[in-house]
């Protein structure tokens, strides 16, 4: 009932002038109310679409993600044979990071893979690997995924009745504030379409984190001790030059004994006087 209102009104609008002031502001008033019915529309659409519509019309949006963690006995190794299943699963590394403990070596990557080759690729990985962790989540976003949808087709359609308003504005005020608002509907598509864009890149590619690390043993990571006659000669010379630089710093106090030296010849001058 109230769509059928508003489509009067505007027919009404259409029919009594060329685009005066109050016709123009009148749909501009109408045109938020036509977003508030559309997608109240759209909406009750969805859920009847979801009991009586088949599965073929409205398919199922999931984004799948999983992590590993396993120990190797080289990380060049591992990495290199990560690389060669890319090609394989028509995968990507989004992100990859590498760290060194006094005991371990670390590798962690984020590998992209479409949805159909989740499963395969981590069987694949995993082959003949003892895991540490394993782990595989299922985020169901159907629902989402649709609402972004319409909401954006929406927006869209209230762009394009803002778009005709603007065609019929003759004032300078009617124009700007049309403008105004159209600006904001585009300002909200532009924000939709990037979540819309994001959400859908997630149900696209799934994400497994791989984390792998090899161990270091302890003695090759200690530094080599040198020898008793390495150590002797290195005694020598240490000493050598702490002698050295003693007699430097000596030296410097010259001014100082030549100083003592004088005050103790006064003192003797003036004690043999006094016999």
């Amino acid at each position: 009932m109230k769509t059928l209102t508003i489509l009067i009104v505007f027919l009404m609008a259409a029919c009594g002038g060329n685009g005066s002031s109050d016709s123009i502001m009148a749909d501009m008033e109408a045109a938020p109310m036509m977003e508030a019915v559309d997608e109240s529309a759209s909406s009750s659409y969805r859920k009847v679409s979801n009991t009586e519509q088949d599965q073929s019309e409205i398919q199922k949006k999931v984004i799948k993600t999983g992590g590993l963690s396993y120990r190797v006995e080289s990380t060049k190794e591992e990495y290199n044979r990560l690389n060669d299943l890319l090609e394989k699963y028509e995968a990507y590394i989004s992100s990859e990071n590498e760290n060194k403990g006094y005991d371990r070596v670390n590798y962690n990557v984020s590998i992209k893979v479409p949805p159909q080759n989740f499963d395969p690729m981590i069987a694949d990985i995993t082959k003949d690997k003892k895991l540490d962790n394993r782990w595989v989540n299922t985020d169901d976003v159907t629902e989402r995924y649709y609402d972004l949808q319409s909401r954006i087709d929406n927006k869209k359609k209230l762009e394009e009745r803002y778009l005709e308003i603007l065609k019929q504005a003759n004032k300078i005020s009617d124009i700007l504030e049309v403008e105004r608002n159209l600006n904001q509907v585009r300002s909200e598509i532009e924000s939709l379409q990037g979540q819309f864009k994001l959400l859908n890149h997630q149900i696209s590619f799934s994400t497994i984190d791989v984390s792998f690390y090899q161990l270091i043993p302890y003695e090759l990571d200690q530094e080599q001790r040198p020898g008793f006659g390495t150590r002797l000669v290195n005694s020598i010379t240490s000493g050598w030059q702490g002698f050295l630089t003693f007699l430097v710093y000596t030296l410097a106090l010259w001014p100082f004994g030549l100083l003592a030296v004088g005050v103790v010849w006064v003192v003797r001058k003036v004690r043999a006087r006094k016999k």
